[in-house]
């Protein structure tokens, strides 16, 4: 039943062997020929695989220096690109556009796309997995073109090149570019509408500042005509004082003459008299002095003014 069911034997085969000792001897062959077999499949197994960690190892050594400074490389990338992006980030947060931020999540989007297509495309060339990017079939053989009437190109018109990455890399670029130039425009819009934020509210405390510069020098000019009467009051208090005092001192002069005889009293009313005109010139010569230093002064302020 063994031979039969596992070995391929056939029912006329089985008849012949009558001896039991045929048949477990039948049986003992080949089974082991199917372990010889296995063997040998295990053995070639071990052999590929040693094999090939042998010759990753070795390539690993020789071209360890290439690959670290290609994960250098791609660090420093990763680094400017997120710096990139963060500072793109600062500044649609500085200028508060909605616009920006749209503009920076497509670009990340766009960049992860990109990514996924670049490690899709690398990895073809090893394995295939359905977590690759849907790449589409856009193949070019070359061999047709050697038969441009239709004929048959043989065994070469069956290799051709995918031209599908290179299109939808192309058209991920395109969509890079058109919209960092959308993202740089409404920076630069809200830049403008900043600037003119800013130059308006420059114009309008400036001109508040000269509004408040006007009130001042009205306020000195106010406060400086006030000083000025305060003093043409004083200086014409001070005048009429001095004429009061002159006027009561000729008055007394004249009552202490009036008992003396004609000639006497005649030589000191004239000269009371010419005393109380020296005085009284002596006193208008000070009073226009003093007016004329006062209207100096006045005049003086009105050149300061």
């Amino acid at each position: 039943r063994h031979l039969a069911r596992k070995h391929g034997y056939d029912p006329d085969e089985l008849s012949r062997m009558i001896d039991k000792k045929d048949l477990i001897n039948a049986l003992s062959f080949e089974e082991h020929k199917v372990f010889m077999q296995e063997s040998d499949r295990r053995k070639w197994i071990r052999f590929k695989t040693t094999v090939i960690y042998t010759c990753a190892a070795v390539l690993g050594v020789l071209f360890w220096p290439l690959v670290r400074h290609a994960l250098e490389v791609a660090h420093v990338n990763f680094e400017v690109y997120t710096d990139r992006r963060k500072y793109e980030m600062k500044r649609c947060r500085e200028f508060n556009t909605i616009k920006g931020y749209i503009g920076i999540l497509l670009l990340f989007i766009i960049d992860l796309l990109s990514f996924w297509l670049s490690t899709s495309v690398l990895l073809s060339w090893f394995t295939r997995s359905k977590y690759f990017f849907p790449i589409p079939q856009l193949p070019i053989r070359p061999a047709q073109l050697l038969t441009p009437k239709g004929g048959d190109a043989g065994a070469l018109g069956n290799y051709g090149i995918n031209v599908g990455p290179m299109v939808v890399s192309w058209l991920f670029r395109f969509l890079n570019r058109k919209v960092e130039e959308g993202t740089a425009s409404a920076m630069a819009s809200a830049l403008g509408a900043r600037k003119r934020k800013e130059k308006d509210e420059m114009k309008r405390a400036r001109k508040e500042e000269k509004a408040r510069e006007k009130e001042a020098r009205r306020d000195a000019r106010r406060s400086a005509g006030v000083a000025r009467e305060e003093r043409e009051k004083a200086a014409a208090a001070l005048r009429r004082a001095n004429n009061g005092a002159d006027s009561t001192g000729g008055d007394e002069d004249g009552y202490d003459s009036s008992g003396s005889d004609g000639e006497s009293s005649y030589v000191s009313y004239s000269g009371m008299t010419a005393s109380n005109v020296t005085r009284s010139n002596l006193g208008t010569t000070d009073g226009s002095r003093d007016g004329d230093d006062v209207m100096g002064t006045s005049s003086d302020f009105n050149d300061l003014d």
